[in-house]
């Protein structure tokens, strides 16, 4: 006898394709766009200073799930910080789906760049599995940041 496998999780397009990617219009019309089963992709939200929040929410509330913060480092060039994704949301592909949102706002705004420090918040994963994850999204060790963590960089 066989023992149970895990089911996979589908996530929909090719790998690396934004399946969330926000056009402006519906950036100036906040439409929701699809982040998985049972999410939607808010638009970015402007924050202090020059940095935006993208947000996942529940489908059909305003409950979030996760967000990710993009502000400008210099021109062309952006930077992705602080990604949440709520203990009950994880392993669920929306990390993923904030991070392929931030890229898409990044090349909206005309970034050349986006940058991040590979750096976990919580116990919820490993340094190793994060930048796994930021690998699969098309990121690249590029160094290590003042506190030891790696400094990650994608071209758009």
């Amino acid at each position: 006898m066989k023992p149970p496998t895990r089911p996979q999780l589908n996530r929909p397009g090719p790998p690396h394709r934004p399946t969330t990617q926000l056009k402006p219009a519906a950036a100036k019309h906040s439409q929701n766009q699809p982040a998985g089963p049972g999410y939607a992709v808010q638009a970015p939200v402007p924050l202090a200073g020059r940095s935006q929040q993208i947000r996942a929410t529940l489908n059909g509330t305003r409950q979030v799930a996760g967000s990710v913060d993009i502000r400008t480092a210099s021109p062309g060039k952006g930077f992705i910080a602080n990604l949440k994704v709520d203990q009950q949301h994880r392993r669920r592909g929306v990390a993923a789906q904030l991070i392929d949102a931030a890229v898409a706002t990044a090349r909206r705004q005309g970034f050349s760049t986006l940058s991040l420090e590979a750096r976990p918040s919580d116990n919820g994963i490993s340094p190793q599995q994060l930048v796994a994850m930021y690998r699969r999204q098309g990121f690249r060790n590029v160094g290590r940041s003042h506190r030891g963590s790696p400094l990650m960089e994608r071209k758009l």
